[in-house]
């Protein structure tokens, strides 16, 4: 039997696996990750129950919570359903909703693990179908008498976002050996699960989303009077940048600092968006001179930016954003969250069951995000002037 370590690692090679199915592979392949992520998860939960006997520190360290009574109960009703002859019926009869206390816990462990969700306005709507967002650029206090313009002025600020837009379903292969570990043990597998489930499918729409029965993301445009065709935004217009120089990155930069109202905004820092290649032969080779020296800065933008790897942006493509203006909902299902389910054909051996969520992500407007072309990005290189006499200088540049 393989150690702990080497069980956790095997997890995290197969989520790997999963993210390159979901970029580049067909469906047989994501079926296939899945199942093999799903078991690689319970082989590690096994390997704790025949390690930990119960003892609360080991399980604390591993990652496991102490249930509240709720949440006991809940998991208990669950096994017992689970355990049953006719587990769909068993579980059609189990009314109870998962308790928000487990969800709450997944979106902590989400925001805290992943770069992108810690940056962008990330809300637990819990079981909300409507959210409303204040896109921070219009005033909503007024010092003296409110007329109706003043009125109009300030309700525009606010937009109601619908949560339920989109639909979120993961899929949890539980076997009979892991609902007799115990609620603890089902907890922390129904918990993994989600929190993979989430981190594929969100960083897919926040990023690069189209709109349909998904998130608008980060490269669409969704300007106002866009063309959206069948559901679907179209993609921003590139604007090509060849160097993070001052005269060519600010004005980039500018377009983010007024709204499409026209309206300034405050900000003190952007973030930049390019997949793992790009970050590695663009964006550094970019922004990391060479001194005199012989020694390479690090980061070297006229503004504060800061830089984030995401594989879900093409090869040439960066996103230059605010991400504290992308607004991102999930929330549970009101008729409940885990259902059985006979969806999945391929598992007629497994008990299979439905994780579902709902939420709804965009960008406030169209100003929260600009798409760059960096295909052609240079190296950053050092301008030296050189006075040839009193009235001239030369410019050259020192790579």
């Amino acid at each position: 039997m393989l150690n702990i370590t080497s069980l956790q690692q095997k997890q995290k090679e197969v989520a790997m696996k999963i993210q390159n199915a979901m970029t580049g592979g067909t469906e047989v392949e994501m079926q296939e990750a899945w199942v093999e992520l799903h078991q690689s998860i319970a082989d590690v939960i096994k390997q704790d129950f025949e390690e930990a006997h119960g003892n609360q520190t080991i399980l604390a360290q591993r990652g496991y919570r102490q249930l509240t009574p709720q949440e006991t109960n809940y998991y208990n009703k669950l096994i017992e359903a689970g355990k049953s002859h006719n587990p769909k019926q068993a579980m059609t009869g189990l009314i109870d909703i998962m308790p928000e206390t487990i969800i709450e816990d997944v979106y902590k462990d989400l925001v805290e693990d992943h770069p992108l969700l810690s940056k962008i306005n990330f809300v637990s709507v819990k079981y909300l179908t409507k959210w409303i967002l204040n896109d921070h650029t219009v005033q909503t206090a007024v010092w003296g008498e409110i007329n109706s313009s003043i009125t109009e002025e300030i309700t525009s600020a606010f937009k109601v976002v619908e949560v339920t837009q989109c639909k979120l379903s993961a899929f949890a292969v539980i076997e009979k050996d892991m609902l007799e570990l115990g609620p603890v043990y089902l907890d922390k597998y129904i918990r993994t699960i989600l929190r993979e489930a989430l981190l594929c499918g969100l960083e897919q729409g926040i990023v690069n989303g189209d709109g349909k029965n998904k998130p608008i993301g980060l490269t669409r445009d969704v300007s106002e009077g866009v063309t959206v065709t069948g559901g679907v935004y179209p993609k921003k217009e590139k604007i090509k940048i060849k160097s993070f120089s001052q005269g060519e990155y600010m004005p980039i930069v500018a377009k983010l600092a007024r709204n499409e109202k026209g309206k300034n905004k405050k900000f003190e820092k952007v973030l930049l968006i390019c997949n793992q290649t790009d970050f590695l032969t663009k964006i550094k080779p970019a922004t990391s001179p060479q001194n005199a020296n012989g020694e390479y800065a690090k980061d070297v933008f006229p503004y504060p930016t800061e830089v984030i790897t995401s594989n879900e942006l093409a090869d040439g493509e960066a996103v230059l954003c605010l991400p504290e203006e992308y607004f991102m909902g999930i929330g549970g299902s009101k008729d409940g969250i885990i259902e059985y389910t006979d969806d999945l054909k391929f598992l007629e051996d497994k008990r299979v069951y439905k994780i579902k969520m709902h939420g709804m992500g965009k960008p406030y407007d169209n100003t929260s995000a600009v798409l760059l072309d960096i295909s052609d990005l240079d190296p950053a290189y050092i301008m030296v002037k050189i006075q040839n006499d009193s009235t001239s200088t030369v410019s050259k540049k020192v790579k």
